[in-house]
């Protein structure tokens, strides 16, 4: 698909070299794919290296929690996502850092979310229980999704889905406080949150409109 849209584009530049073309895709799964290297915590691990992807560099985000005082301000500066290769450590050169160390050098957001972890009495993981519940009901309910689309009449529920174990589904009690686990706090900041599908990439770089039907 990707191929054919790259060349969808170049014949369009040429049959309408000064025209803007608008690209108009459903929500289909295959339609929100991201390039191997985005900003994406689903592919990271807790800790440095291992198995887990080599993200782009990024820029950590200016709307931050305030710095403590004394503290190192590091809004706005670079934020590499593997470890550079003179790094002091032989055994991290050239590694991804991982969810915890790239938390870790965005300083306020790692305080705010220790102070979080102590006021709440909670340990401080990768996923807590609520956001893989939601993440569950999500998954089921694009199998549904995927079912209608099928034509299926008797699609079935999230409940059934899930199973009969109802503590799966999210609740008003769940605890959905933006501060409630590493992966979820990494994927709220604003450099996660703005990281675009790759056709949308490709097509905006190439000066053209990319829309999503809702």
């Amino acid at each position: 698909m990707i191929n054919q849209l790259k060349h969808t584009i170049k014949v369009f530049k040429h049959t309408h070299p000064e025209s803007v073309a608008i690209f108009v895709f459903d929500r289909s799964s295959a339609h929100k794919g991201f390039a191997q290297d985005a900003l994406n915590v689903n592919n990271m691990n807790v800790n440095p290296g291992n198995n887990q992807r080599r993200l782009c560099d990024t820029v950590i985000p200016l709307n931050n929690p305030v710095n403590a005082p004394g503290e190192e301000d590091t809004h706005g500066q670079v934020q590499k996502m593997c470890f550079l290769d003179d790094h002091p450590n032989p055994e991290l050169r050239g590694k991804p850092k991982g969810i915890k160390v790239v938390l870790q050098e965005h300083n306020s957001v790692w305080d705010k979310y220790m102070k979080s972890c102590k006021e709440h009495g909670v340990k401080v993981v990768r996923k807590c229980k609520s956001c893989t519940n939601l993440q569950t009901c999500k998954d089921a309910e694009h199998c549904i999704m995927l079912a209608e689309a099928a034509g299926q009449g008797d699609a079935p529920s999230v409940e059934d889905v899930i199973g009969a174990d109802s503590e799966m589904l999210p609740t008003s009690d769940d605890n959905m406080d933006e501060w409630c686990c590493m992966q979820h706090v990494l994927s709220l900041q604003e450099d996660f949150q703005t990281e675009k599908p790759l056709i949308q990439s490709i097509i905006e770089d190439a000066g053209h409109i990319c829309l999503f039907l809702p």
